[in-house]
């Protein structure tokens, strides 16, 4: 699994985290280690190492990404302390980083400057020109691919769902870099919400139709809505697709 663990691992299930090895790291992801989640109290956490070693140390030593895992499979929880620490609190509502559907334009905008998971070469000032489509990328790349974001909107302007799509590939590159972005989508997808409720195998290349995605796999929001994984085909090139919707599937 990619030790990058993008924003849309921020939404909180109701799901408690199973015993499983998983990679964690430090705050600016220099370094990391493999290792299962035991249990967490205040600001601290127990970790079983594959040497079954077990360790504790503080939360705000992990990355933020490690937190925000920790507060949604925990029963306990670490948000207070994570809060108390300079860790901002996410809303339990969030569907991706801290974006809540319903925000309003304005806020998603601001949320999404002030975020740590994404970036943009578009200064504040120019977005009203330009739209917040593909404006923002990951900060990293999951399998090699950087993937950008794009919304929809209720009629009254409010943020109905989020889009996270790869890069364009032509046909030669479908079996190997948007088949390789899938199965990393899955894989990060599975170790949070669990088993899917619809699943199938990855899109064939011959399904997809232009300016159309085919979702292979679907999970429940907690708080409602869908998670939808599967590939695109548009203006000829494919792309890998994870989205966020408030429809229930």
């Amino acid at each position: 699994m990619h030790r990058f663990v993008i924003s849309l691992f921020l939404i909180f299930s109701s799901l408690a985290g199973a015993a499983e090895f998983r990679t964690w790291s430090n705050p600016d992801k220099t370094k990391s280690f493999e290792a299962e989640f035991v249990s967490s109290k205040d600001n601290r956490v127990t970790v079983r190492l594959k040497n079954f070693k077990t360790i504790s140390l503080d939360i705000d030593k992990l990355h933020i990404h490690d937190q925000l895992w920790i507060k949604q499979n925990s029963k306990s929880g670490a948000a207070g302390a994570t809060a108390n620490r300079g860790i901002k609190q996410i809303d339990e509502n969030a569907i991706f980083d801290t974006l809540v559907f319903g925000d309003n334009r304005d806020t998603v905008t601001k949320k999404l400057f002030a975020s740590n998971l994404v970036t943009s070469n578009v200064a504040l000032a120019h977005i009203g020109r330009t739209g917040l489509n593909n404006i923002f990328t990951t900060r990293e790349k999951i399998a090699g691919l950087t993937c950008a974001l794009t919304f929809n909107w209720s009629e009254s302007g409010q943020l109905i769902e989020v889009t996270l799509q790869s890069e364009d590939k032509g046909s030669q590159a479908y079996s190997s870099d948007i088949t390789d972005c899938w199965k990393e989508f899955e894989q990060l997808l599975i170790s949070i919400y669990g088993k899917p409720k619809q699943s199938t195998g990855m899109p064939k290349i011959s399904e997809l139709k232009d300016e159309q995605m085919l979702a292979s796999h679907v999970w429940r929001l907690p708080q409602g809505g869908s998670i939808l994984l599967g590939t695109s085909k548009m203006d000829g090139s494919y792309q890998t697709v994870v989205r966020f919707t408030k429809e229930t599937y």
